[in-house]
């Protein structure tokens, strides 16, 4: 290996590791709080479970229980700024399925995924997201098969910025995105707005402390008329005292379908959701 390439490793190393154990420890997976979408966004981090009662399905099986499971984290790899104002560089993925409970089989009807990179910026109060991530859904093979319908290609790259402010107990998000790439050739721009509450602890509960929560997330699409869909939830929140919380709580929907692969069908859902954090 030449001397420049041994100069450039020495110096990226340097840069990674800060010259000790210690400096590693900081700069590579550091604890440090990652980015975390609204409380009541349909796509969420985290281990999820929810059981939806649809009173206005945006699939063919139409009104009824339906199931989803979603699994998703974003994680903090490289710290690129320490201190009281860290930024970090990380990796998200998540996965969402969403199953129907009153077909005998319990039906899978879609799954979307997401994976990408992000980078965050915390300000004191505020706290500046950026990411470029990749996107596709997927039907079920069982829901194609009994409706003979063919998969929507939801392929797309999209550029995303959010923008944290936290006040005591409440927290206010607004986001923007473009889509880069689109196998459909939608119209790009979107945002959202949300407002998350997160009380004071109420109490002890098996060594946790109890919370209450409540979010509001509203989001609009120029690929659907920005057409915009509201998302509630409420619940309490049980944490441990290494910041890991099991959360549960009812939830609802009002707008258009979370499931890609129904972008533009109306859907009304009420039901409850078991979240836990990893």
């Amino acid at each position: 290996m030449s001397s420049i390439g041994r100069g450039v490793l020495l110096s990226l190393a340097g840069f990674l590791w800060g010259g000790a154990p210690a400096g590693a420890q900081d700069r590579i997976f550091p604890r440090l709080p990652s980015f975390e979408l609204p409380a009541a966004s349909p796509r969420v981090h985290g281990i999820v479970g929810r059981v939806i009662s649809a009173q206005q399905g945006e699939s063919r099986f139409g009104r009824e229980a339906e199931a989803e499971v979603a699994l998703g984290e974003n994680v903090p790899v490289i710290a690129l700024r320490r201190g009281v104002r860290p930024i970090t560089l990380g990796i998200g993925t998540a996965v969402y399925a969403r199953f129907s409970l009153d077909d005998p089989r319990s039906a899978m009807i879609s799954n979307d995924w997401v994976v990408g990179l992000n980078t965050t910026a915390v300000l004191d109060a505020w706290a500046l997201t950026l990411e470029l991530y990749h996107e596709s859904s997927h039907l079920g093979d069982e829901y194609g098969d009994r409706f003979d319908v063919t998969r929507l290609d939801w392929t797309r790259e999209v550029a995303a910025g959010w923008a944290s402010y936290t006040s005591g107990l409440f927290r206010f998000t607004g986001g923007v995105s473009y889509v880069l790439l689109d196998e459909l050739r939608l119209a790009r721009p979107g945002s959202s707005f949300a407002g998350d509450f997160k009380g004071r602890p109420l109490g002890r509960v098996l060594g946790g402390q109890l919370k209450p929560l409540a979010g509001l997330y509203v989001e609009a699409n120029a690929a659907t008329h920005w057409r915009m869909s509201t998302s509630a939830k409420l619940g309490f929140a049980l944490g441990s005292s290494e910041g890991r919380e099991v959360g549960i709580a009812l939830i609802a929907h009002d707008g258009l379908s979370t499931q890609r692969q129904f972008f533009r069908q109306e859907s009304r859902y009420v039901g409850m959701e078991l979240k836990l954090d990893l």
